[in-house]
């Protein structure tokens, strides 16, 4: 299968002339989604691969020489090998275990995670399923983030997930790390910062709680949103039960995101997303 992810400024006919270019290469086309916002024109389709293009770089190479391809941007992806997955878990382990479980499940298609990295000993969870473990303190260890580069750089992964990291990363880390980066955390709760948002919440008897996976970017906690969710909170809810229901609500959207970014359904423009269903 192949993706194909495109946005331009709107004007009529470009379903039309995307249609009938994919048509003249005799492509089944599988789904199509397509919106506007803010006259820009946004759409996704799937078609069955017949061979009509070696690779991505061919398509992209032919398509931007059209006359529908000007002034746009777009994204390809061919379906034909696995993409990989670096994850980085501290603490808790909730949502690295969600994904882990999604993709042995087989909900998370054409993915598989090529190392783990943790603040924290998870080496049991990862060995489980034979994937490379990396313990990396970052107390006392100034170099943490140039070792944790060079585990990146030697498996060049498709995507980072940072499954509750909690360690703010550096601009220099997001540059040299060279691929998007999702991260998890507790959202909803914005008056309450810090290391105990749940206590915090409990205290002020919130009524909603819920978690926010964004793309990172050097200003913290405000790039690109990909997938939220939030929870009901009763009355008599201890602290315990708060976080019980923020973890299962922060693996739950984690998982989501991550789906959306392998399927290639995130797109960013302008410092916000576009996700397609």
């Amino acid at each position: 299968m192949i993706c194909f992810t495109f946005h331009c400024p709107d004007r009529p006919g470009i379903v039309a002339e995307l249609s009938a270019y994919l048509a003249l290469h005799r492509c089944n086309i599988l789904a199509l989604e397509q919106h506007v916002e803010d006259d820009r024109f946004f759409i996704r389709i799937e078609w069955e691969d017949n061979g009509a293009w070696a690779d991505a770089k061919a398509f992209s190479d032919e398509f931007s020489s059209l006359p529908v391809g000007e002034g746009g941007e777009l994204d390809i992806h061919f379906f034909n090998k696995p993409q990989s997955l670096g994850l980085f878990v501290s603490r808790e382990p909730h949502a690295l275990l969600e994904v882990l479980n999604k993709i042995e499940l087989g909900d998370l298609v054409d993915a598989e995670v090529s190392f783990i990295i943790g603040n924290f000993d998870h080496s049991a969870i990862a060995a489980r399923l034979g994937i490379p473990f990396y313990f990396i303190p970052t107390i006392d260890n100034p170099d943490f983030e140039s070792q944790q580069l060079k585990i990146i750089a030697r498996y060049a992964p498709d995507f980072i997930g940072l499954a509750r990291y909690m360690k703010i990363l550096s601009a220099e880390f997001i540059d040299k790390a060279a691929c998007p980066i999702v991260n998890i955390h507790h959202s909803f709760l914005p008056s309450f910062v810090g290391a105990k948002p749940y206590e915090m919440a409990y205290e002020r008897g919130v009524k909603l709680m819920g978690a926010t996976s964004h793309f990172v970017i050097p200003a913290l906690d405000q790039g690109p949103i990909i997938e939220q969710d939030v929870s009901r909170i009763r009355s008599g809810y201890s602290v315990d039960k708060l976080k019980q229901i923020g973890r299962d609500t922060e693996k739950k959207v984690f998982a989501q995101a991550l789906k959306k970014v392998l399927e290639h359904k995130a797109v960013v423009f302008r410092g916000r997303t576009v996700v397609f269903e």
